[in-house]
């Protein structure tokens, strides 16, 4: 299976082949959960009326940069973004049963709580981090966080991330 990644270029990630409605203006964890949630993340792309509204559940088409490993553009609440750098394992695109760095890059202030919802409704955290990074040279906006994951099953997975002073934001991955 192939990774949904959007280019630096590319409008957004996570919403059907028509695209989104509105678009982003700018270690150890438990195992799977079925059917968990995460209580006030709110992620999902901003409506005309300043609400949150989730990703769609498709997963987007691959897209990927040829300069540098591939990105994802996430969907933020209103005057944030959030974006994602991925380093697959063993191959082009992040897979099942071992684990899979990814860097994200979100604004706004406070700690960063992020978890993956996928096939039916399995909630996982990262096997390890957040971890925050004092120095980088990936140059999008926000605070960057290091995270491992290991995904139990292929599919879409929706990645939701919120700060403690509120910022939230989602990106959608395809796992193979």
């Amino acid at each position: 299976m192939t990774l949904a990644l959007v280019a630096s270029t590319a409008p957004l990630l996570g919403c059907g082949e028509d695209g989104p409605s509105a678009a982003d203006p700018s270690a150890g964890a438990p195992g799977p959960t079925a059917g968990a949630s995460t209580p006030g993340t709110g992620a999902g792309p901003v409506t005309a009326t300043g609400a949150a509204a989730e990703p769609a559940a498709t997963c987007a088409p691959e897209v990927r940069s040829a300069d540098g490993p591939p990105e994802v553009r996430g969907v933020a609440n209103a005057g944030n973004s959030f974006w994602g750098l991925l380093f697959p394992r063993g191959g082009p695109s992040l897979t099942t049963g071992r684990d899979e760095k990814i860097v994200w890059r979100m604004t706004g202030s406070g700690t960063l709580s992020i978890r993956a919802t996928g096939p039916g409704g399995v909630t996982i955290e990262p096997v390890w981090g957040p971890s925050g990074h004092s120095g980088s040279t990936w140059t999008r906006p926000g605070d960057e966080w290091g995270t491992g994951w290991n995904f139990p099953t292929a599919g879409c997975w929706t990645v939701r991330a919120s700060r403690s002073g509120g910022a939230t934001g989602s990106a959608v991955l395809r796992v193979g």
